[in-house]
């Protein structure tokens, strides 16, 4: 027997609670709860590792600044362990503790190995033995492009250690001061007298 039962419309608040209380499937806790159940499927599956669209590499990004999952998959396949490895050497030298240092640590091994992957194309085509007028517009644009991934690495290296430099405190007491290149001197005392 169908339900003929009239419902009242839901007030703007009851929808409210109702949005509030959905979940986008994105959220850290929601994938951390979805990880052992998929984790147990994938194992008696013959699934080939862990892929973009599975919760267990939604839950490794969570973890970025362990796994460098992302990091992975930003570089050429020729360059993933060194990438790791460098980034995990990196956040030791610079002893990064806080989200943005570890961050910055990634750009630098993003940005140093962009600049191999530059340089291993550019040698590849000059171990070709020959230059065409194409070949030397190439080699024009990867040297461009080689020029900025260094900038790059350049600016973040600097950037990392500006973090890690502790700031200056200067504290100054005195009656004089020498100010600027053409030495302004400011004098407090009560004894001085005009020039």
């Amino acid at each position: 027997m169908p339900d003929n039962k009239i419902t009242k419309p839901k007030s703007i608040d009851e929808m409210k609670e109702i949005v509030q209380q959905l979940d986008s499937g994105f959220g850290a806790e929601y994938v951390l709860g979805k990880v052992e159940e998929e984790h147990k499927i994938l194992k008696n599956s013959n699934a080939k590792g862990v892929q973009p669209e599975n919760y267990l590499y939604k839950a490794m990004t969570l973890f970025e600044f362990d796994k460098g999952i992302l990091l992975l998959n930003s570089v050429p396949d020729l360059h993933i362990t060194f990438a790791l490895e460098f980034f995990k050497n990196l956040q030791k030298e610079y002893d990064c503790k806080t989200v943005s240092e570890k961050s910055m640590a990634e750009i630098v091994a993003l940005n140093f190995v962009r600049i191999l992957g530059i340089q291993r194309k550019i040698n590849s085509y000059l171990d070709k033995g020959s230059v065409t007028d194409t070949g030397v517009g190439y080699l024009n644009v990867m040297s461009k492009e080689l020029d900025r991934a260094e900038r790059h690495y350049q600016t973040s290296l600097q950037m990392l250690r500006m973090l890690k430099t502790p700031p200056i405190s200067v504290n100054i007491k005195t009656q004089t001061a020498i100010v600027g290149q053409n030495q302004v001197v400011q004098s407090n005392n009560q004894n001085d007298k005009p020039l």
